[in-house]
């Protein structure tokens, strides 16, 4: 089966687009050296759990959507390998269900619904992205924004994203290498996001018993909200800050963080270069 979004008209501004719902098996979104976007393969699978749709609009963007599964939904990785099962029914493995692969070219605007399977996206403009519980999805470099909200225990990596957003308040395993202008994220439950290399500006909101890590930061403002029992840990420099603690939560900060604003509630910690900050 093969699809492609129409040639959008020739000229400054341009714009193609992909939007994929309430997807469940795997996604290969792949480079394209053209100003269009194209279905390359879809292979349906034998889960059952109906066709894949693909469906063109006159505004070059591809629309695909997959069959909603039952809410009962179970889900379990072994090795690696993910099985899903529906209503208490037989597990089947992820290569029972439908497998599509896409070409997009980089200043493509995709968004990506995958309720549960694995997903690979090439460098996009910008990228938004709902993974549910049982999601594992790798992306390379987001020029643009990247708007991210995970759930339970699904993954996602990115290499590189200019503006970050992230929502992670119902759980997830966030990883993103470089974020060169803004990092936001919203942080719950057992969440966890970590970042090698962070510049512009920071913005952390966490609960529960999320942890962050953010090394080699060079920032202009860190702002930082933590309850329950969160944990943040900053390293690098940041040219000033907003702390407020609470509750059991820590934050650590290391190697040049100027403070500002710093409120400490309850049993909220702040380590300072390896020592308990007690005020000014």
């Amino acid at each position: 089966m093969a699809a492609h979004a129409s040639e959008p008209p020739k000229g400054t501004g341009d714009k193609v687009g992909l939007q994929i719902d309430d997807f469940i098996g795997t996604v290969r979104i792949v480079r394209s050296d053209v100003n269009s976007i194209n279905v390359v393969t879809v292979n349906e699978g034998a889960s059952g759990i109906g066709p894949v749709v693909v469906e063109e609009t006159g505004s070059s963007v591809l629309r695909v959507r997959g069959m909603p599964a039952p809410l009962a939904m179970n889900c379990v990785r072994l090795n690696g390998a993910l099985s899903i099962s529906f209503d208490d029914g037989p597990a089947q493995p992820i290569t029972d269900f439908p497998t599509i692969v896409i070409s997009v070219p980089p200043s493509a605007d995709v968004k990506l619904m995958l309720r549960a399977g694995d997903a690979e996206v090439s460098e996009t403009e910008n990228l938004e992205i709902l993974a549910g519980g049982c999601a594992n999805i790798v992306a390379e470099r987001v020029t643009n924004t990247l708007r991210l909200t995970t759930t339970g225990a699904a993954r996602f990596s990115v290499d590189q994203a200019r503006r970050a957003d992230i929502d992670a308040s119902n759980g997830g395993q966030i990883r993103i290498s470089n974020v060169d202008r803004l990092l936001s994220a919203c942080l719950g439950h057992a969440s966890k996001l970590n970042s090698d290399k962070v510049t512009g500006d920071a913005r952390m909101y966490m609960s529960g018993t999320s942890r962050a890590t953010l090394s080699q930061v060079d920032l202009n403002e860190l702002t930082a909200e933590l309850d329950g029992t969160s944990s943040l840990d900053v390293t690098g420099t940041a040219s000033t800050s907003r702390i407020a603690v609470g509750a059991a939560a820590r934050a650590h900060v290391t190697g040049g963080v100027k403070l500002g604003d710093v409120s400490l509630t309850r049993a909220g910690r702040l380590v300072v270069d390896g020592k308990r900050w007690k005020g000014p």
